[in-house]
């Protein structure tokens, strides 16, 4: 069973677990040696870090908020599925619970964005039930904005 509670300090050894064995996140986002420094750069969006469990064993780490300046939407901003659970659909799996929590609270739509050379996560994330959008460009860099239609 999936569940989900919202990230204490004493997660941060399974956020740099998934972060290490993520190369990919690493060169998007931040180095494990930063990742204090990344998470208080996000306080200003008054999103919120989220722990995902499956039999109440960490699988996963979110963030996300419930609405974004840019559109006034939800996004969801982080995924990363612990490396001893991934291919295993807990990564659909917390998109979904996440999806449906926002349903209940009536919003229409979860965003997403990601850069255009990151077709992995692409593919990922439409698996999981996104669906492209639109192309963006931001600071000189190409992303692709997908949604969730809730």
């Amino acid at each position: 069973m999936l569940t989900s509670r919202m990230y204490h300090e004493k997660d941060f050894s399974f956020f740099v677990r998934c972060v290490k064995k993520s190369p990919e996140w690493i060169n998007e986002e931040t180095e494990p040696a930063l990742l204090e420094e990344y998470m208080k750069k996000y306080e200003m969006y008054q999103g919120e870090w989220r722990i995902w469990e499956e039999n109440g064993e960490p699988a996963a780490i979110t963030f996300s908020i419930e609405w974004s300046p840019s559109n006034e939407k939800p996004w969801l901003g982080t995924i990363l599925v612990h490396p001893s659970k991934r291919s295993q659909g807990i990564g659909k799996k917390v998109i979904r619970s996440a999806a449906a929590e926002l349903k209940e609270k009536g919003h229409k739509i979860l965003f997403a964005g990601v850069a255009a050379e990151r077709l992995d996560w692409i593919q990922f994330l439409s698996k999981a039930g996104f669906e492209q959008f639109k192309m963006e460009e931001n600071s000189g860099e190409a992303y692709t904005i997908l949604i969730f239609p809730l």
